[in-house]
């Protein structure tokens, strides 16, 4: 499953690269709860969080477009460090302990212990993020550096401070409530984080509120989205089940910790990965006001690529379940024949996809984006290809982990990490922003390898469809009229290609 950091950072456009923190989920996970929480069906959760998601990112869409047009290119960038250190800080903070709510919300309920083991969990989780805002407090200016490579008044560190407290409050509960299973409570929680961040936003940059005000609309808009959390708890906490016996803590660490350390290790190399460019960029440039500029033409050149990533994870989520039905079913070839097509549809139809982006591109950068932009234009085709790759990685590693792989998923990512901030140590100070983009697409493209190589370890069998899937997002880089030339020649000369299209056009 992915994380709410990990969807508040697609909603808001920034995200090339999910967040891991499936696990594989046992028996237990799956038992029909008892009075009181009521679950959701799965078709119907489904189908609310299908549509909450479509709202979302057209949302998600328009705000990104209207910050880029409302800020000049060096706020941007501070604000999008700023939203980075948010999102990446938390996991790396809690040490992993809300992501094992999920897996152990149920065991712990069947057995009569929930409030007692929430209440371990939850609280040690607040005592870290307050021990968390007391170190930012104290430490103003080696934080301001690491954020934004300048000293920072202590206000917008305490603002930074308080929108971590918020979005760990809205993390923890939407674990907590999708854990329960209340996927329609879930949907709205995001959805009323992503409305109200809108609509505070506006208003408090209408009003002259700035980057300060922008950071504390983030933290209101978190606490704003943990009403319908609050709202279902308090509804049915008290038709919680209690057993006689307490609960034994000791064996419930030595079982939840490590648990928690594996998510937490995952976490760190995923958000790591993911922000390491933006970071690259901030504190290798010239200066923190170019590298800060830099960010924010860098964000903007990913407004629509990030539309394709965001897609590829509520796909993979989608499909998650299927896979391991039949992988358990001893479906494993079969599963391996969908998962070829889907991938290679996903690079074929995020191409064209891209290359349409590309055309309209110009006009909405000139248009929408009053011209100030023109260097997150001109590095467009390599965010392109990079979150085309991204997207890739996100279905492609479901079957590591349908095959109890995940090590796999680690190795690349940290490879993937390793590359990402060598290139960037050589390309960026010799090409600036065009340098540093091309360092992280290429890491994106050691990532997938990597996720390949791993899959062909644990049975995948590779055939040359798995190169078109590879090199069909680099044409991108070529312009749009080259990408689909390349995509139509596959699929009018591959004799595999020209089956799957046969198969969906043949009446069912």
């Amino acid at each position: 499953m992915y994380k709410a950091s990990q969807s508040l950072r697609q909603t808001f456009g920034f995200a090339a690269f999910p967040t891991l923190n499936y696990m594989p989920a046992t028996a237990s996970s799956t038992a029909e709860p008892q009075a009181g929480f009521r679950a959701d069906s799965l078709a119907w959760g489904m189908s609310v969080m299908l549509l909450m998601t479509i709202v979302q990112r057209g949302i998600g869409f328009g705000r990104g477009i209207w910050l880029c047009r409302a800020l000049d290119d060096r706020v941007l960038g501070q604000w999008a460090m700023a939203f980075g250190f948010i999102t990446m800080v938390t996991p790396m903070l809690l040490l992993g302990l809300p992501g094992s709510l999920p897996r152990y919300v149920e065991t712990y309920r069947q057995q009569g212990h929930l409030r007692a083991f929430l209440r371990r969990i939850l609280w040690l989780t607040g005592a870290l993020a307050c021990a968390a805002m007391a170190l930012m407090l104290i430490l103003p200016g080696p934080f301001g550096w690491l954020i934004f490579r300048a000293p920072t008044a202590s206000s917008l560190i305490a603002a930074v401070g308080v929108s971590v407290l918020a979005i760990i409050a809205f993390n923890a509960l939407n674990e907590l409530v999708a854990a329960l299973r209340q996927v329609r409570v879930v949907s709205f929680m995001q959805f009323m984080q992503s409305v109200g961040f809108t609509v505070i936003a506006v208003a408090v940059l209408t009003m002259g509120g700035g980057l300060l005000g922008l950071v504390y609309s983030f933290a209101a808009a978190c606490l704003l989205g943990t009403l319908p959390a609050w709202w279902v708890l308090s509804r049915n906490w008290q038709s919680v089940p209690l057993a006689a016996e307490p609960l034994n803590a000791a064996s419930m660490w030595r079982r939840v910790l490590p648990y928690a350390a594996a998510l937490w290790v995952m976490n760190l190399l995923a958000n790591a990965f993911d922000l390491s460019d933006r970071y690259m960029i901030l504190h290798f440039s010239q200066s923190a006001e170019i590298g800060q500029s830099m960010v924010g033409q860098y964000h903007s050149a990913r407004i629509i690529p990030a539309l394709l990533a965001s897609v590829a994870v509520m796909g993979a989520g989608v499909l998650l379940p299927y896979m391991t039905a039949d992988w358990e079913a001893g479906k494993r070839e079969a599963m391996s024949d969908r998962l070829r097509k889907i991938l290679f549809a996903m690079s074929a139809i995020f191409t064209v996809g891209a290359a349409v982006g590309l055309v309209l591109a110009p006009w909405m950068f000139e248009t929408l984006l009053a011209g100030r932009y023109s260097g997150g234009l001109a590095v467009m085709p390599l965010a392109f290809a990079l979150c085309i790759w991204a997207s890739l990685i996100a279905v492609a590693q479901n079957y590591l982990w349908v095959a109890e792989r995940g090590k796999w998923v680690g190795w690349s990512l940290a490879l993937g990490l390793a590359v990402n901030l060598g290139l960037n140590l050589w390309l960026l100070p010799r090409y600036g922003l065009h340098g540093a983009v091309v360092a992280t697409a290429l890491s994106h493209l050691v990532v997938l390898l990597g996720i390949w190589v791993g899959m062909r370890s644990t049975g995948y069998r590779w055939d040359s469809s798995l190169l078109w899937v590879t090199l069909l997002p680099a044409t991108i880089i070529s312009g749009p009229l080259a990408a689909v030339v390349c995509v139509l020649l596959v699929c009018g000369l591959s004799p595999q290609v020209r089956g799957w299209i046969r198969e969906v056009g043949a009446p069912s």
